[in-house]
């Protein structure tokens, strides 16, 4: 062997210590949480804003979903590739600081345009995390441990979901104990106002713990492609779809569809139990926000563990089989819950429907981890959540409150809208896992491949 050929040989890196690493995925998690506590936080005040501004169901969904993905899924492809490339950490600090800020400036709407705006402000702020996050963490963690890693990641969404509502219950206690807030040139701030000044403000406190994250070496990067092979290609993830294309369908299409429920059950669920039990708004945030904060974190983290199991004991394709059983269950469980006699008889089955709906949560992002080269995860990442939020954020409230406006007429048939809702779209994702199962082991087969052939160099 020369000294030259000694010289170019690469240096392999060491994974950083368990302890930090975990450290890491904290500081990303916590930030998450606080992403999805200032992206719900409206869940719980579509009363007094459909009150305030004049406005249908319809229109009220609009702020939660349209409003929000709008510039989330088009400035998400813009922070995958920066992802790929630039430095993780400063994307994610700039992120957060800008959408705590557009989340104050909804405190400051004063007709339904204003807060149109500020929900895409919001949206744009909040596609910088997820693409740099999980890059982040694919890099702190060998294989093995990464779905427990995601999984904590991940789980931390369904943390921020419940504890938006029980932050905003407790907001609009407190608001209503202080004395009336009047800005000159915007009038006297109503409760719900005051509540999304609150959450934006303190919002920004949560990132501290980010500034002592370092920035990981990348690890996994895919060879160079020569010359010749990149003037016959269009690009490394064009090539990439094609050679996963069964795989990426059916995952992108399962998992849209499954966010289309999940997000649409999220936005009007509170709501439901405002109009049919006749719930004060903080009394449901305080229930409901608690068991999606707990149930929705023991769901993910435990969920991560039964993968690992199952993946273990040679079932590859867990990445869909978990999914397959678990929106099944929860089918059953959650359409029982829209129909359920009484509140507390729901609340009791939407506590297991939450928990067996978050057990699949961290494989959603991790099996695109485990098939991507380190290169394009970010931008798959982006590509995911763009088509994931069009269909999901995006459309899922909308979806409920067509139902609601336009086929039963009835402000208070919300439940009969969310149940037809997930009789509708539970079996149809489950049939395209059902398909997809053949390409996940396909992709998953050349991912290994490419790993073995990057670490042994």
């Amino acid at each position: 062997m020369t000294p030259s050929s000694v010289a170019a040989a690469p240096v392999v890196e060491p994974f950083p210590p368990a302890s930090y690493a975990w450290f890491a995925v904290g500081a990303l998690s916590l930030v998450n949480m606080v992403s999805y506590v200032e992206r719900q936080i409206l869940t719980l005040l579509f009363a007094p804003i459909k009150r305030d501004f004049h406005l249908t169901d319809t229109e009220v969904s609009l702020l939660a979903g349209a409003a929000f993905v709008i510039f989330f899924v088009l400035f998400g492809l813009l922070f995958g590739r920066l992802a790929d490339r630039g430095n993780r950490k400063r994307i994610i600090l700039l992120g957060a600081l800008f959408w705590s800020l557009a989340t104050t400036s909804c405190g400051l709407a004063q007709n339904f345009i204003h807060l149109f705006v500020a929900r895409i402000s919001v949206g744009i702020g909040e596609a910088s995390l997820s693409p740099s996050a999980l890059s982040t963490i694919s890099d702190y963690f060998p294989r093995e441990k990464l779905t427990r890693a995601i999984s904590f990641y991940t789980g931390a969404q369904y943390v921020g979901a419940g504890l938006a509502l029980v932050v905003g219950g407790f907001a609009i206690h407190l608001v209503a104990q202080l004395p009336p807030i009047d800005l000159p040139g915007l009038g006297v701030l109503r409760p719900w106002q005051m509540t999304f000044v609150f959450v934006g403000l303190g919002g920004m406190l949560f990132a501290i713990p980010m500034l002592f994250v370092r920035e990981p070496v990348r690890r996994g990067m895919a060879a160079p492609v020569s010359a010749e092979a990149k003037a016959a290609q269009r690009s490394q993830l064009v090539s990439f779809f094609s050679a996963n294309r069964r795989m990426l369908a059916c995952h992108f299409m399962g998992f849209s569809l499954s966010s289309m429920l999940g997000f649409g059950v999220a936005s009007w669920v509170p709501t439901y139990f405002i109009r049919v039990h006749h719930w004060a708004a903080q009394d449901i945030g305080y229930a409901y926000g608690a068991i999606m904060a707990f149930m929705g974190l023991s769901g993910a983290l435990v969920g991560g563990r039964i993968a690992e199991w199952m993946e273990g004991r040679g079932v590859k394709d867990v990445y869909f089989v978990m999914p397959m059983i678990t929106a099944s269950t929860n089918m059953v469980l959650f359409v029982s819950a829209m129909f359920a006699p009484s509140a507390t008889v729901a609340l009791a089955l939407l506590t297991l429907s939450v928990f067996v709906g978050t057990l699949p949560l961290s494989l959603i992002m991790a099996s695109l981890q485990a098939v991507a080269p380190n290169q394009l995860r970010g931008q798959l990442v982006a590509l995911f959540s763009f088509v994931a939020n069009i269909l999901g954020v995006a459309s899922g409230p909308t979806v409920v409150a067509l139902l609601t406006d336009y086929v039963y007429r009835d402000e208070q048939a919300v439940g009969l809208s969310l149940a037809t809702t997930s009789l509708v779209i539970t079996p149809i994702v489950v049939a395209i896992w059902g398909f997809g199962r053949p390409g996940l082991r396909h992709s998953l087969d050349r991912a290994n491949e490419l790993y073995r052939t990057t670490e042994s160099r």
